[in-house]
């Protein structure tokens, strides 16, 4: 596997624009199309919060089509709480793209971003639909990227090539997402987080779920900005077999490579969004080695990348290990505290449950000054293992989340 340069056109038959519709009030890029030339087949996974977004209503009945060929989505609008309103929006923009492609309307997905509980302006997209689909291009993954952006300050793309037998597949990605950020997406078989995957692989619809639903769980659902859950969060993948591979349709050594790429993949976007969190000056990554089993790994990570004390302690440097140890015990799992080591910046700090006396202190302090900073949590109690990413809570933040919808 090598990383390549390109987004969500660097696949073969994937060609993408991003435009301005006036939903913003920044006046800029607000609407995005993701179109295959070719029929492909499509899993999605979607948050978990009981609030969910109109757009997510009709994708999540349109994923039970066997094909599909667009993806249109709009940002600094929602499109959430409007009751059947934003149902019908929703609708109406799989409608406008459909017949301004000759597709049916449940062969296009639907995302929106933004602000809850205003009225999406289905109008303004109406109006720029034409604009939309004439300027599809293979080189529009960039206004692609930008177009769906909220309060991220950078794009955030990435693409893979793997060699699957005769055949090398690339799967190409973009992300959004730095604040409102810490998903539960779940597969559905027929800021916030959005996300748009797009690879050439054959494949067929199942085995795509399994592997999109294996990447999630290592990649974004191990992020968090800030620990609340957004209504929106979104993934898409399109699959549009133009790779000519041998057709992936059990979990054999291919379906491997290509979950194995996927989660690479994902998991780098995911590290994008943390980086890029709402006013964010740190990222630091939290591994939890030397458990019993994988849940209890997961259940300690999340915790510590959630603990607001702890994100604070980074924003001021301050290497506070009790906030580790707090946040683990807090998580639910099962271990023997008297047997936990905790690493900062590579250096041990508590011993088998009791604190290093002698521990570098200077170093460790230094440590929490850089930018990227590492927390490990050694339970030695098993040989599971989990990492999430989290970002610091500073000043901005707060400013940033004060006056969103103002």
């Amino acid at each position: 596997m090598i990383v390549v340069k390109g987004g969500v056109t660097a696949a073969k038959g994937f060609l993408a624009n991003g435009i301005k519709a006036g939903m913003k009030r920044s006046g800029k890029k607000d609407l995005a199309l993701l179109y295959s030339e070719a029929p492909a087949v499509a899993a999605g996974a979607f948050t978990s919060n009981k609030f969910q977004a109109s757009p997510l209503k009709i994708s999540k009945l349109h994923l039970k089509n066997k094909t599909h060929q667009a993806i249109i989505v709009n940002s600094g609008n929602a499109n959430c709480a409007n009751g059947k309103s934003g149902d019908r929006s929703a609708l109406a923009m799989a409608d406008y793209i459909a017949k301004g492609v000759c597709l049916a309307r449940e062969e296009v997905l639907v995302a929106s971003t933004g602000i809850i509980g205003r009225e999406l302006p289905i109008r303004k997209i109406q109006d720029k639909i034409p604009e939309l689909i004439v300027g599809l291009a293979r080189d529009g993954g960039d206004y692609f990227s930008e177009a769906i952006l909220t309060t991220d300050t950078v794009k955030k793309e990435l693409s893979v090539k793997v060699r699957l037998g005769a055949s090398t597949v690339t799967i190409g990605g973009a992300c959004k997402g730095v604040g409102m950020v810490y998903p539960a997406m779940k597969v559905q078989r027929h800021a916030t987080v959005l996300c748009f995957l797009t690879t050439d692989v054959a494949i067929s619809k199942a085995m795509l779920e399994a592997a999109l639903g294996e990447a999630m769980e290592e990649s974004f659902n191990m992020a968090s900005v800030d620990g609340d859950m957004s209504t929106n969060d979104t993934c898409f993948i399109l699959a549009n077999g133009m790779a000519v591979n041998k057709k992936i349709a059990t979990k054999t050594g291919d379906y491997r490579k290509f979950t194995d790429a996927l989660k690479f993949l994902a998991k780098e976007l995911a590290k994008m969004l943390v980086r890029d969190g709402e006013g964010a000056t740190k990222f630091v990554e939290i591994e939890v080695t030397g458990a019993k089993n994988k849940d209890d790994a997961v259940k300690i990570a999340k915790k510590v990348s959630t603990s607001n004390l702890l994100k604070c302690c980074i924003y001021g440097e301050d290497p506070n290990w009790g906030r580790v140890i707090a946040a683990a015990g807090a998580s639910g799992s099962d271990f023997d505290a008297d047997a936990v080591d905790v690493y900062l910046g590579g250096i041990k700090v508590l011993s088998n449950g009791s604190r290093v006396k002698n521990y570098d202190k200077d170093r460790v302090a230094a440590s929490f000054k850089k930018s990227d900073i590492s927390i490990t949590v050694d339970l030695k109690s098993g040989k599971r293992a989990a990492t999430a990413w989290t970002c610091d809570f500073s000043k901005e933040y707060v400013e940033i989340n004060s006056e969103y919808s103002t």
